[in-house]
Order: C-alpha cells, then structure tokens, then sequence
C-alpha cells in the first residue's frame, strides 16, 4: 500500500522563524531597501541578509500566506504594493507582538520573562485561528479537524498510523473514508499491514511539519520522532478540540 502526507509549507513554528518573518517584514518597511524592487529580485535581497536561499524566502511566504499575515497573492513578481496593504489585521497584531517580544528579549528580566509568557499566550491564539481554517486537497479538508477526530477515536497515533491518516482521509467529515481508516489502523494494530522503506511517496516530511504546527498550537502532545512518533490529543484544549470536531 503507497502512503501520501498531507501537503505542507515545509516549516515549523518556532523561534527561529519567527525571528526570519521579522526580518523579512523588516526589509519590507525599509523603502532604502525594498524600494523600485520588483519581489523577484527582492526575493534575492532578503536571502543574502538572511544568510538563506531564495526558496526558503519563499516557503516563509506562502506559510506567512496560509497563517493570514500576508494577504494571498500581494507579493508579485512584478510589483511590491503599499506597505500597509500586505497584512492582514491579524496579521499585523501577531507581527506586534513578536516585534514586543523581540525588544523585550533583548533586555531581559524576570517582569519581561512573564510579559514575554503572556504575548506568546496571546500569539498562540492567533495561530489556533490560522490552523483551525487551514484547507488542503483542494480546500476539501481541514487536516486539524481530521487529526482531532482520529486523535479522539484511536487515543493516539504512531508514525505509520499518521500517514494512513493523511492517506485515506480526503475530505470532511467522509463517513466511507473514516470507515476505511477504521479497517487499516485495526489490521495495522493487530499486527496484519506492516510498512517498509518506500511506502510514502508524497509529502514524505508531513509528519514533521503539520502534527508540529498543530502542537505548537496547543491541539496535541507530540513524543519522540520519525518511526517512534506519538501523537495524543492536549487534554488542556480538549473542549476545543470537541467544538472543532463537531463543526460542520
């Protein structure tokens, strides 16, 4: 059986990119650096500050895209826009309190250590928001609900459990798919479907990145890595995550 992940930006939240959108965003309201240049060759600016390559410029992009900082399709080859028509609100707030964290951080005392506690509560809810919208396969899915929903019924999820998951589940809310996901976990619990070297052969990095960003946003608990992957749902937003489920 040929297992498919889920489609992925191919980064995790984390500090470190936190500290590459600021950069980015910095160049951005910078007109000595980022004026009369087309996004094609400032693409190319921003790699060489940043000590990356353009494509990586671009993959923090599209997922600045997908979390709804960046407003879709406003960076262009051609042209770059007014400054304060790339963000979206929510957007902006997040990039505010990075911004507030960043200060603090470089300054740090115990009174910035909590403060800094709070802005990452409050940025976590901005990113929850994101992740509970997100559509793939077309816009058919939203992986979180689906997680949430295999989470709630199998207790947890292995490595191979994941992509059987991502695999089978296509659409919301699929009774035939949840059904057939039911089967596979089942045979593979009891020890009847094994998998080897070779069985994923798209999006092989999806267990990295999505389940990542999902326990970045509190959703779940991950443990281990790769073939010793365990996923559980976070009883601390379990109520969230049984409204999740049962929106329709």
């Amino acid at each position: 059986m040929e297992l498919r992940g889920w489609k992925y930006e191919g980064r995790k939240i984390s500090e470190k990119l936190h500290r590459q959108i600021l950069e980015i965003t910095g160049i951005l309201k910078d007109t000595e650096k980022s004026g009369g240049r087309s996004w094609r060759s400032l693409q190319e600016y921003m790699a060489e500050e940043l000590g990356t390559k353009p494509g990586q410029i671009r993959t923090i992009k599209r997922m600045m895209e997908e979390f709804g900082i960046l407003k879709k399709g406003v960076l262009k080859s051609s042209e770059i826009p007014d400054r304060e028509q790339i963000y979206t609100k929510d957007g902006r707030l997040l990039l505010e309190l990075l911004e507030m964290e960043q200060l603090m951080s470089q300054c740090l005392t115990e009174a910035h250590r909590q403060q800094m506690g709070v802005l990452q509560e409050i940025y976590r809810l901005c990113y929850q928001k994101a992740l509970i919208s997100y559509t793939c396969e077309k816009g058919m899915l939203h992986p979180l609900k689906a997680t949430l929903k295999a989470l709630k019924e199998y207790e947890y999820l292995d490595y191979w459990e994941w992509y059987l998951l991502n695999t089978v589940i296509r659409r919301d809310d699929d009774v035939g798919q949840e059904e057939e996901l039911g089967r596979l976990i089942e045979e593979y619990r009891a020890g009847k479907l094994s998998f080897g070297a070779g069985a994923i052969v798209e999006n092989k990095l999806s267990h990295i990145y999505v389940p990542g960003n999902f326990a970045y946003g509190g959703f779940l608990l991950e443990e281990g890595d790769h073939l010793d992957l365990r996923l559980t749902l976070n009883g601390e937003y379990r109520e969230l995550a049984e409204k999740i489920i049962n929106e329709r």
